[in-house]
């Protein structure tokens, strides 16, 4: 290869991992195995250079925010399939179609990409949920309701079983402090939105208002993740739409304002 096809072949794939404000010549130059003073010769001044960057990464419709999303869905297929403690970064990238150096410009380890998926989730929860609770409490028959919304979960949970186990399994073997200190400001920030969202419903009339909405957050977020873990142990004899119906129930029963 010549020595203009690799080092241009090295800033495209630079360029397809990060903003191209934040590619060099030395990091071109490494990528390529050659001096940073040939990277210059050939592709010209760094604002010519980026131009050149910019230009490509707009043809192929590539900016680093895709990147980093890539990078995430496909660390989920490869945490699902092999376990937070069998998944590699090179397992990522390859699913990915990234170098493993994309990899570690946006995530500095395997528990930070971990992280930012957890965050990316709690973050896409936060959206939806409000309509979605708000359609159970107002509907007719709030437990049948409620009933459908807890199957669809299941089902949903059994398409993909080993994503359950995921979070289970990070959270249990992170014996690392700061990890521990980050999950929980991740899920402060989640828990925040739920309980500005049973305040209102309790203003409103919706829920029963003489339990803090605080303590309603976590407890409701505590049964449905144990409902979806548990779920897969459950006795083969239990048919789906019943155990539905009776957690929606019970679930109704203890959050109703009749009560």
């Amino acid at each position: 290869m010549k020595t203009y096809e690799q080092i241009y072949n090295a800033a495209i794939q630079l360029a397809s991992e990060r903003p191209v404000d934040q590619i060099s010549y030395a990091d071109v130059a490494e990528r390529a195995g050659v001096h940073w003073t040939t990277v210059r010769r050939h592709l010209g001044k760094k604002d010519e250079m980026k131009e050149l960057l910019a230009k490509k990464q707009a043809e192929q419709g590539l900016t680093s925010a895709d990147t980093r999303t890539r990078l995430m869905d496909a660390a989920i297929q490869v945490f699902a399939a092999h376990g937070y403690s069998g998944a590699t970064l090179d397992q990522v990238a390859a699913e990915a179609g990234q170098t493993k150096g994309a990899v570690y410009w946006h995530f500095s380890n395997k528990a930070d990409l971990y992280m930012a998926i957890c965050e990316r989730n709690l973050l896409q929860q936060a959206q939806f949920i409000p309509q979605q609770a708000e359609a159970i409490l107002r509907a007719g028959d709030p437990v049948s309701t409620l009933a459908g919304w807890l199957r669809s979960q299941l089902e949903g949970c059994m398409g993909a079983p080993g994503r359950p186990m995921l979070f289970f399994e990070f959270f249990t073997t992170s014996r690392d402090p700061a990890i521990r200190e980050q999950m929980q400001d991740i899920f402060e920030v989640f828990y925040g939105t739920i309980e500005s969202m049973f305040q209102a419903f309790q203003v409103q009339g919706l829920l029963r208002s003489d339990i803090n909405s605080q303590s309603l957050a976590v407890f409701i977020q505590t049964v449905l993740n144990g409902l979806l873990l548990t779920w897969m142990l459950a006795p083969k004899g239990l048919d789906m739409n019943d155990f539905a119906y009776d957690a929606a129930t019970l679930l109704w029963s203890g959050c109703s304002p009749c009560n």
